[in-house]
């Protein structure tokens, strides 16, 4: 069971597609010329899922969602993995940021990774 930190507070000052990138960082050191845009997404949407996973786990006081991503990744032992670092990172590096990712884009255009991002409020479900 995940205990229940959530607190009402101003969001960080820190944009959330800075965040987001630096969360995502194990994968975003992968990146380079060879990687393919959709390869690129899917990290992206891995990070993203699992960042809204620990948020909303977090606020709701237990790891249903985290359950049913280790769920759905079962006879994957490489995403286990990555997804086993994402979470630690979250908990780790980011855990007094409790904003939501809602709308995201990403972009990488001549070598240059470029990620926008939009926070949103979580609420206990």
């Amino acid at each position: 069971m995940v205990s229940r930190k959530y607190r009402k507070s101003s969001f960080p000052k820190r944009k959330i597609s800075e965040t987001f990138l630096d969360f995502a960082a194990p994968f975003v050191s992968l990146i380079d010329r060879n990687t393919t845009e959709h390869q690129i997404r899917q990290g992206f949407k891995i990070a993203y899922t699992v960042w809204n996973a620990v948020v909303l786990g977090a606020v709701n006081g237990n790891d249903e969602y985290i359950k049913k991503i280790h769920h759905l990744t079962s006879a994957d032992p490489e995403a286990q993995a990555l997804i086993g670092q994402l979470i630690a990172r979250k908990r780790a590096l980011f855990t007094e940021d409790q904003r939501l990712i809602g709308e995201y884009k990403v972009t990488y255009n001549h070598g240059e990774l470029h990620v926008w991002a939009e926070a949103r409020t979580a609420k206990a479900s």
